[in-house]
């Protein structure tokens, strides 16, 4: 008997019809691409770690005796400039780091470029943990930016060229959720530590940095490499054995064998293609120009609602509200955002990317309006806006981790052409990095009492600016839930609109199926063939 969701129907076809494998989308068939999910995600852990931490250091007296100064009433704070580049300078690397993420997978596969990112991650570690000068302490969260750029990127790269079609959306909610698993876990280690009235305070967060990296760095090697990766690099033994290994109990050999051939067709017209950094003009040519654009557009869409606003001084921000205890307070919004995250994984498969990407963006820009609106408007209390500010920062943060946090890293890995899927990816989140950066480094100009003082008003102008992304979401992004990376290939090549996207008949794929069919069992035109119908309810 067949899986239950798996139905084999058996029908007699016209001349040229091509006989299909069968597929078992079943979560327990495929557990080994959720494992490898599950596996990625310490890296994000990570990158959500380091996120969580540095952002309270702001606010622990152990810190600020040392970058920091003591008012005349006792009171730790930091200058508006060491806030801004201690925040933007790890930023500022991360975007070089994504822009980085090209080259170098043109050349170091996927698995190795993670080991190199691990490394001057622990580098950045131990002198962000001895330094007390603030020059090292810079050019270390720089360092520390490269560092995190190189995790993020190459790890969800890894996923998009390995994960079926039908569980690329949940594989990306599942990865994701290790940012926010993470910059919880920073913030509660941050709250333990903070009432010490030494360098303790922040050392100990960084030292348990040490943790997910040493697990990487002696366990990545024994990981297979991406398929589509060892494909695009004349590798194409490794690749079946690779992919074979992603999909064992869950694809039968003819299956398998079609998904390859399409992978391979696409790497045999890709094969005359420059290897080195000039590619990267590919980018803005030809039916890629839009798929960047899109990409790109997209990425911009964290920073475009705020998000730096919220994620990055958030405790300091709640701390300058006074409107309870700013690390239990952060502490508690962050898991709210995490049920965020939980939830969509159980709605992506039915959804699709586009609706959820535009709700959140929505949510978030309502957000940002009704914080400054609160906080603008006489008849609203000091006490009643603090407590206002704390639900909104949560149903905030909620759509935030619902709706933007793991698709649009997902959005500009499936789109591009496999050949320039890297530095797409890496284009689209160094953009992202880069106006996140220019938030961060902006910011404390606003909400600083020592400068303009806006507080929460400063959400106007980043409701102004989360109208546009939600217009260029709703027009320009289209849904590609259930598609191969193949068939996306396809339908940029052939210049369908926008709308079109989940009606389109992709016909190239017939022949790579044929072709798996004949290696598989040497036929060439079979009577029959095997359809596959999907249970939603499991995938």
């Amino acid at each position: 008997m067949p899986p239950a969701s798996v139905t084999n129907v058996r029908t007699s076809l016209e001349d040229g019809a091509v006989r299909e494998g069968v597929r078992n989308t079943s979560l327990l068939a495929n557990w080994r691409i959720l494992a490898v999910t599950l596996y990625m995600g310490i890296s994000l852990f990570e990158y959500g770690f380091d996120k969580g931490a540095i952002a309270g250091f702001q606010a622990m007296p152990g810190f600020l005796q040392i970058f920091g100064y003591q008012t005349a009433s006792g009171a730790w704070h930091i200058h508006t400039g060491p806030q801004q580049i201690i925040s933007s300078f790890m930023i500022l690397g991360s975007f070089v780091g994504s822009i980085l993420t090209g080259p170098i997978g043109a050349h170091l596969c996927r698995r190795y470029s993670l080991i190199v990112g691990c490394l001057l991650m622990i580098v950045c570690i131990v002198v962000q943990a001895l330094t007390t000068s603030m020059g090292a302490l810079y050019f270390i969260r720089f360092l520390t930016g490269v560092a995190n750029g190189f995790l993020l990127n190459f790890s969800m790269v890894y996923l998009q060229e390995s994960a079926p079609p039908h569980l690329r959306g949940v594989c990306f909610g599942v990865v994701t959720s290790w940012i926010v698993i993470g910059t919880t876990i920073g913030m509660v280690i941050n709250n333990a530590t903070a009432d010490l009235m030494s360098r303790k305070a922040y050392q100990i967060p960084l030292y348990i940095c040490f943790v997910p990296l040493v697990i990487l760095i002696f366990t990545l090697p024994f990981l297979p490499e991406s398929p589509r990766w060892l494909l695009h690099h004349h590798r194409p033994e490794e690749a079946l054995r690779s992919l074979r290994f992603f999909r064992k109990g869950a694809y039968d050999e003819l299956a398998l064998n079609q998904e390859f051939e399409a992978m391979k067709e696409i790497a045999d017209r890709e094969a005359e293609s420059q290897k080195d950094w000039r590619l990267i003009f590919e980018l803005f040519r030809g039916h890629n120009l839009r798929r960047t654009i899109i990409c790109v557009g997209v990425g911009t869409a964290n920073a475009g609602v705020g998000a730096m606003f919220i994620l990055a001084f958030g405790t300091y921000f709640i701390k300058m509200a006074d409107v309870g205890d700013p690390f239990k307070m952060i502490i508690v919004t962050n898991c709210v955002g995490l049920t965020g995250l939980f939830a969509t994984w159980f709605v992506v498969t039915r959804v699709g990317r586009r609706r959820i990407i535009l709700a959140g963006c929505i949510l978030c820009t309502i957000c940002m309006l009704v914080m400054a609106a609160i906080y603008s408007s006489p008849a609203v209390s000091k006490s009643g806006a603090g407590a206002g500010l704390v639900v909104l920062v949560s149903i905030y943060v909620w759509a935030f981790n619902f709706g933007l946090e793991p698709y649009v890293y997902l959005v500009a890995g499936e789109l591009p052409a496999q050949n320039l899927r890297a530095y797409t990816m890496g284009l689209a989140a160094a953009t992202s990095f880069a106006f996140a950066w220019l938030c961060a480094f902006t910011t404390p100009y606003f909400i600083n009492p020592t400068a303009l003082n806006w507080g929460p008003k400063y959400g106007y102008i980043w409701f102004g600016s989360g109208i546009i992304v939600c217009i260029f979401v709703y027009f320009m992004l289209p849904e590609v839930r259930g598609r191969t990376l193949e068939e996306i290939d396809e339908m940029f090549r052939n210049k369908v609109p926008t709308k079109d996207f989940p009606n389109y008949v992709c016909v190239e794929g017939e022949e790579a199926k044929r072709r798996g069919l004949v290696k598989v069992m040497g036929a060439e035109k079979p009577d029959v063939t095997m359809v596959e119908v999907v249970d939603d309810r499991k995938a």
